[in-house]
């Protein structure tokens, strides 16, 4: 895995700057380019295998909100999270009260040695701020190593 190193200021002290490791993604797979990969790898073609995977992604929101925590092997388990705000009296508590709803997502044991793994390697960029929407984790895109590894 990449990363790049962004500065940061502190959003009380804007004096304060720091500097911190952040992602750098060497790109986006889209549901076309896995179903390439994984066809490669079964006995599957590549449209049966597109179908099963944009069937899936159209499934799991109906059974998230029916209520279902969804298993998938080895890759993790999902299911529906809400906030909810809190009352003085039970009766008080009704849907209105539920707020942010999420979706949490807690891999399988094996995914998680598997990304634990990962060895980094530093992408040498021009400095820059993380945009205040990434959520500072420098969501970029770009050409792999091009910048140089160190």
């Amino acid at each position: 895995m990449f990363y790049k190193v962004v500065k940061r200021g502190n959003p009380i002290n804007r004096n304060v700057v720091k500097f911190y490791a952040a992602p750098f993604f060497s790109g986006e797979l889209s549901i076309k380019d896995l179903s390439k990969d994984i066809s490669d790898a079964c006995t599957l073609n590549v449209t049966d295998v597109e179908a099963v995977l944009s069937s899936l992604v159209r499934k799991l929101p109906v059974y998230l909100r029916n209520g279902f925590r969804i298993q998938l092997g080895s890759f993790g388990r999902m299911r529906l999270s809400f906030s909810s705000k809190g009352s003085d009296d039970e009766k008080d508590v009704d849907a209105a009260s539920i707020t942010g709803t999420r979706i949490i997502f807690t891999p399988c044991t094996e995914m998680k040695k598997e990304v634990e793994s990962a060895t980094y390697t530093r992408i040498n960029l021009a400095v820059e701020e993380a945009a205040p929407d990434d959520g500072g984790t420098g969501d970029s895109s770009g050409g792999g190593a091009s910048g140089g590894t160190n």
